[in-house]
């Protein structure tokens, strides 16, 4: 069996179940990829496909005696994964704004709470490290309502206590969803946990002051605030001034009191108030 496979690797010419056993692929997608002009081939007076190595060579084909490894440079490394990254936050950026139309706070609601809460973690000096987290688990915080009926999500008005319950349900569901990707599984505790209150009377798991991640510390003050900043389908969005006044005050039980300062002198920033709203 060995000995067809070096026969096959150093064969000029060949048929398509040949060409196929070395791609390890079917022989249709070998003739899917003839077909469509990816692959060429020649064909003969019976009507069959021979294909030359070479041109398999140029889809991708290289034998594993023709493999070198190839040896990144730390930058190229660097490169490689930011690329990777920064195609997984588009992706999410995609998907959450989708997400929040369906919800009854106004369109972008995602993508507010990921720019005030960066800036905040710029403030607070996070590392690169923890800025990323920070940016992905903001993006992603409401992901588990996907999981809750549009009904109540953009229901008009206050909800009844059966669906608050179900509404509350939102973090555990994200946490679910966000924890079996491994990329995101860094930020599950944090979806999870945003809703806590730093007097240890929230949700789900009522842990109160260090307890709560910073990062879910960052976006439960922010995500109040953008609430309040909003538009509704039962009320006018509520000014700067008077929305800072109500963070003010839920400073110490609602929120982490630190939080509150950076969120006070971010916001102070006009211009980054206007681009938010």
């Amino acid at each position: 069996m060995a000995k067809k496979k070096v026969d096959l690797i150093t064969r000029e010419i060949l048929n398509t179940r040949e060409a196929a056993s070395l791609l390890k692929v079917t022989t249709q997608t070998i003739k899917n990829y003839i077909y469509s002009g990816k692959l060429k081939a020649i064909k003969t007076p019976g009507g069959h496909h021979r294909i030359r190595r070479v041109d398999l060579e140029g889809i991708g084909f290289i034998s594993e005696e023709e493999m070198v490894p190839v040896s990144l440079t730390p930058t190229d490394m660097l490169s490689s994964y930011e690329s990777i990254v920064k195609t997984l936050v588009s992706t999410i950026e995609a998907f959450t704004k989708a997400l929040d139309m369906r919800d009854v706070i106004s369109e972008g609601h995602s993508s507010r709470v990921e720019n005030i809460s960066t800036s905040i973690g710029k403030s607070m000096r996070l590392s690169n490290k923890e800025l990323q987290e920070l940016k992905l688990s903001s993006l992603l915080h409401d992901v588990g309502k996907v999981g809750i009926s549009e009904s109540i999500l953009g229901k008009p008005g206050q909800l009844t206590d059966q669906e608050f319950f179900l509404v509350k349900q939102h973090p555990e569901i994200g946490e679910k969803i966000v924890s079996g990707i491994e990329q995101l599984k860094s930020v599950a505790s944090t979806v999870r946990h945003h809703h806590e209150r730093f007097d240890g009377s929230g949700y789900p798991d009522r842990i109160a002051g260090s307890e709560i991640e910073l990062c879910a510390r960052i976006i439960a003050v922010v995500e109040a605030y953008d609430f309040m900043r909003s538009d509704l389908s039962f009320r006018k969005s509520i000014s700067v001034e008077d929305t800072l006044k109500e963070i003010r005050n839920g400073s110490g039980t609602q929120f982490d009191p630190k939080v509150v300062e950076h969120l006070m002198s971010t916001i102070s920033n006009a211009d980054l108030e206007a681009v938010i709203h």
